[in-house]
């Protein structure tokens, strides 16, 4: 209990480390990265602060997307695609975390490991908040229940300020998908990302009956691959090698294409919809989101030199150190901090220095209040040779029980974030798609996920207790459906029964043995 307090608590000494951290920062680290990842994930707080609104009107909070009001509200939106910005980073600190792993120990399932716990402790403090805190709010009328929509739809205040919680999905299921992309660039790099884009494209530009109207959901998968496709050539040097006027030019003749379709063929293109409007170009992703994609990364790799130099610079590097270790939980927050300032008129100034100012304090607090994961990636400079693989130990019972386990945190993420997180009742039903969850599963699956997922890098003592517990929920989960009068789909079946079987599969000594030593 005592150290889970400690999660709780800021440590003024983490001010140091990261002060010590910024001094004796490695020449091989790329700052441009480091950049791009928060810049990316700053220009998503700045969007919602900049467009989004809210008033009241008739007895109901009517939320307003701001960047719809005038031709100039909307191209601004050309410049502040923040996501891609950090999907793109993300790719090149994905495959160095690979080859770190790999390299070390030979491992592949640690990669899983330590990429995906190196974001679950700000998550789950935001869920762990969010699903005591707010239902209290709410269950005693201190703030509304729903806002609607400028197209008259409504949403739940939960799913608005969890909305955060999407770019959590994406981050993982782009690492749970890196060791085949990895391969695929390592075998066919151009051609990898030419397919992706390619079918982006096809997908968008597809017409579909609206009984098959999902196929365009996997365009979140495809568009995503594909800019965290051309974040491995950053990392191979492949990148630099080019000019830089090849990407300013690149960039110009993407935003001129952009600017030709929405002035001559009369096409609005919009990249900051928040679901609030339903002309959407990233929701899910269109083939014109890729080409401001684009055209916004290569702007950014054209000006790299200039960002390379203001770096450099002891201050400024000190300056975005701290809000660097802290830009996770800054984006987190962010909506609800939002929608605070909307509902209680607060001054946005204080608002934003007091983030800030918190940001200053905790340090480092992300990265050593919940450092979950027992190794830390040590990142190379992409000129030099990357380190030579041990021979990778392919435990198909580790590797497999990993991204299952990452898969169950998927899910629960996915769930909560539809407004799963007990605002109608914990056991209230929410569809997605094929599958149907409720707080209750969504917060079951996310917590035995992340028990599961460290099994195969800490001891594993434990591991058959936690694989019967596994077990366990998915039984209770489907009696719970009947205690509720609820019907489960024959998806929902095949889905909860193999999952069921693979983990008794698991408990089978002969098939396991591999999973009974420690991983050093």
């Amino acid at each position: 209990m005592k150290e889970i307090t400690k999660l709780f608590i800021p440590s003024f000494r983490s001010l140091r480390s990261v002060f010590n951290e910024t001094v004796n920062t490695s020449i091989s680290r790329d700052r441009f990265i480091d950049f791009l990842k928060t810049f990316g994930l700053v220009l998503l707080v700045i969007n919602s602060f900049l467009f989004l609104d809210l008033n009241f009107s008739g007895g109901e909070y009517l939320i307003f997307n701001n960047s719809y009001i005038s031709s100039n509200m909307t191209l601004i939106t050309w410049f502040t695609v923040g996501l891609p910005i950090f999907i793109f980073s993300m790719g090149f600190t994905n495959l160095i975390a690979w080859y770190s792993n790999v390299g070390r120990d030979g491992s592949q399932w640690n990669y899983l490991v330590d990429r995906i716990n190196s974001l679950l402790g700000p998550v789950l403090v935001l869920i762990f908040v969010v699903s005591i805190g707010l239902n209290v709010l709410l269950r005693s009328n201190l703030i509304p229940n729903y806002l609607t929509t400028t197209e008259d739809g409504v949403i739940s205040l939960v799913e608005f300020t969890l909305w955060p919680l999407w770019l959590v999905s994406i981050y993982m299921v782009m690492v749970m998908f890196a060791p085949l992309t990895i391969y695929l660039h390592k075998k066919y790099p151009y051609l990898t990302l030419l397919v992706f884009a390619l079918v982006t494209i096809f997908i968008d530009i597809l017409e579909v009956p609206i009984n098959y109207s999902y196929i365009q959901v996997f365009n979140y998968l495809f568009f995503w691959l594909t800019i965290h496709q051309l974040g491995y050539f950053y990392a191979d040097g492949k990148i630099q090698m080019l000019d830089k006027r090849f990407y300013f030019l690149s960039s110009l003749v993407f935003y001129g294409f952009l600017y030709y379709q929405v002035f001559f063929n009369k096409i609005l293109l919009n990249f900051a919809n928040y679901r609030l409007n339903s002309i959407s170009n990233e929701d899910p992703p269109s083939a014109y989101y890729l080409i401001v994609s684009l055209a916004f990364i290569f702007l950014l790799i054209s000006l790299q030199n200039y960002f390379d130099k203001l770096l450099n610079n002891r201050k400024v590097w000190l300056i975005f150190s701290h809000i660097h270790s802290n830009i996770y939980t800054i984006y987190l927050w962010h909506l609800i901090s939002l929608i605070f300032v909307l509902l209680f008129n607060l001054n946005i100034l204080n608002v934003i220095f007091i983030l800030l100012f918190v940001a200053f304090v905790f340090g480092n607090y992300e990265r050593f209040q919940f450092n979950l994961s027992p190794n830390l990636v040590q990142r190379v400079n992409p000129l030099q040779p990357w380190p030579t693989p041990i021979k990778a130990r392919f435990s198909l019972n580790n590797f497999s029980l990993a991204w299952v386990a990452a898969f169950l945190i998927l899910l629960g993420i996915i769930h909560l974030t539809l407004g799963g997180i007990g605002q109608d009742g914990f056991f209230n039903i929410r569809e997605f798609y094929f599958l149907r969850s409720n707080t209750f599963e969504g917060i079951g699956r996310i917590l035995i996920g992340v028990l599961l997922l460290n099994t195969t890098v800490r001891g594993i003592g434990y591991k058959n207790k936690l694989l019967i517990i596994a077990i366990f929920f998915m039984v209770m989960s489907m009696f719970s459906r009947q205690l509720i009068d609820e019907s489960i789909t024959n998806f929902e079946y095949v889905f909860t029964t193999s999952l069921i079987i693979y983990f008794l599969f698991l408990l089978i000594p002969k098939s396991n043995y591999k999973l009974s030593s420690k991983v050093k």
